[in-house]
């Protein structure tokens, strides 16, 4: 599983967003990737001119891919006139993208079983513990 983050030129994002998506989405299917998630990020002030540009926009895709196949990937994406930059890295953590955020509830029978998170004054005497140089 890897994830790609991409800055896409600002005149290309604005005029044929569809046509960039598309762009990348072959190249990764070309070589055998397969898509699992596309999300746009908007656009964005750059921190400084990344090859002349000022302004960029951003787009997160997930997909799978064999690991001999990403040297071809990144090597078609650097030789793309969309992508100012970009970032692939592997996501070992993420098994599956339609749990992530899922959160089993908790039923009503078990709430009893959460533990109470204690109390504590910091300003009371007792929980201050204060160590006095002893002069010689």
């Amino acid at each position: 599983m890897y994830e790609g983050l991409f800055l896409i030129d600002n005149t290309h994002a604005n005029t044929e967003w569809d046509n960039v998506v598309k762009h990348i989405q072959d190249i990764l299917q070309k070589n055998g990737a397969e898509i699992l998630k596309t999300e746009k990020w908007g656009e964005k002030k750059l921190a400084y001119k990344v090859k002349g540009h000022k302004r960029g926009t951003y787009l997160l895709i997930h997909f799978n891919a064999k690991n001999s196949a990403i040297v071809t990937i990144r090597r078609d994406f650097q030789l793309s006139d969309y992508i100012i930059r970009f970032l692939i890295v592997k996501d070992d953590k993420i098994e599956d993208l339609s749990q992530i955020g899922a959160v089993a509830p908790v039923a009503e029978k078990d709430v009893d079983k959460i533990p109470e998170i204690p109390v504590v004054d910091l300003l009371e005497e007792s929980n201050v513990s204060v160590k006095v140089a002893e002069e010689a």
